[in-house]
């Protein structure tokens, strides 16, 4: 985590452009927010963690920057600027206008890409930063704090250090509210069947449909049926609203997982996507990685 503040949030040109951008739909701009500097570059967050999932003797062929807030330097192009600062010097782009959508987007390409040829390593990076510059058209999440997480993708056997393989990634858009639970439950029935080891990693967006009990303790029965007994539950952080459910992931594939399936769900109400992947975790050890 870095400083709740950042030079270039009080960088007189950023609020001119804030200001151009939010006029035509009658929005104003935080002045005070812009004058203490709050928020924080995605480029600064997300550097530091290249040098965990990437080196010399493993460099990335292709990396894709997933993010819902606006950064503080739009006039940059951060997914480039990471591309040099990756060993590699992958080919970047960036994912967003889509709210918590934007990483399972993310995955999916990058899935579709390694599956492919001429691409046998890349990285997804899910940023958030905790300031809007801005008023809301519409009641959104605010990230609580700022945060970054990283995820390398390999093609299936070429990295030990890669114990997670990427089944499918589901997108589907103009969900409404009341669709989310049956659309969850038969999701997770179809894919967690013939696995005895599974959890689920729920979104913020999903802590209504999945309950708020550790394990399966106060799970609708619906949902609690289309899992094997043995299944367990995650919630991810409240505040978090695109990092949270990749920090669940990303920590249950380091050091010491359990063989088992991984169940990554969320729902953005505003876009009215619903995300389900399924991750298969071979299971690692700190003294013999996988």
């Amino acid at each position: 985590m870095l400083d709740e503040h950042d030079d270039s949030a009080r960088d007189p040109a950023y609020q001119a452009y804030l200001t151009d951008m939010v006029r035509p739909y009658g929005l104003s701009v935080h002045s005070g927010a812009l004058s203490e500097g709050r928020g924080q570059s995605y480029g600064d967050l997300a550097e530091p963690l290249l040098g965990q999932v990437a080196s010399p003797e493993q460099p990335v062929d292709l990396l894709v920057m997933a993010f819902a807030v606006p950064d503080v330097t739009p006039w940059q192009c951060t997914a480039s600027q990471l591309s040099h600062r990756c060993p590699g010097s992958p080919m970047a782009f960036a994912v967003c206008d889509c709210g918590t959508t934007a990483a399972f987007a993310g995955l999916r390409l990058i899935r579709a890409q390694v599956a492919g040829t001429g691409c046998a390593r890349a990285v997804l990076v899910v940023v958030e930063q905790a300031a809007i510059h801005h008023e809301l058209p519409v009641p959104a999440t605010v990230p609580a704090r700022h945060a970054a997480v990283a995820l390398r993708c390999d093609q299936a056997g070429t990295s030990p250090q890669a114990p997670g393989r990427v089944d499918s990634v589901r997108l589907r858009m103009g969900v409404t509210r009341p669709e989310v639970r049956g659309l969850l439950a038969a999701g997770l029935a179809e894919l967690a069947a013939g696995h005895e080891a599974v959890t689920v990693i729920a979104g913020t967006g999903l802590a209504d449909c999945v309950g708020r009990g550790p394990g399966k303790e106060g799970m609708p029965g619906m949902l609690s049926a289309a899992l094997p007994r043995a299944a367990t539950v995650v919630i991810a952080p409240v505040g978090q609203p695109c990092t949270g459910v990749w920090w669940e992931v990303a920590g249950r594939l380091t050091g010491g997982v359990a063989p088992g399936r991984l169940l990554v769900a969320d729902y953005d109400p505003l876009p009215g996507s619903f995300c389900l992947a399924a991750i298969d975790v071979e299971g690692s050890s700190p003294a013999s990685p996988r």
